[in-house]
């Protein structure tokens, strides 16, 4: 059985911080409404939605808090389709 990420022992890039920069038009109207600074704060090798990008992924909170509270997002760590990364 495979365990959820949140069973999982964490990653080694849990707790650092990220940067994000949009690609596309989607992931550049996040970066504008939700901000570039983001936390890591789980990672895994797949996720349970449909995406092109290959794992491993990681699992990001904004730094800022919107007005529905704190924005989470999956992102890959490489060939996402809407951002690049850089670890701060």
């Amino acid at each position: 059985m495979v365990k959820h990420w949140t069973q999982r022992s964490p990653g080694h890039n849990v707790g650092k911080k990220v940067r994000l920069t949009g690609k596309s038009r989607h992931g550049k109207n996040r970066v504008r409404e939700q901000g570039e600074d983001w936390e890591v704060v789980g990672e895994t090798d797949t996720v349970h939605f449909r995406t092109s990008a290959p794992g491993p992924f990681l699992l990001l909170h904004a730094d800022i808090k919107g007005r529905d509270g704190h924005h989470a997002r999956w992102v890959s760590i490489q060939r996402d389709p809407d951002f690049t990364l850089e670890m701060l």
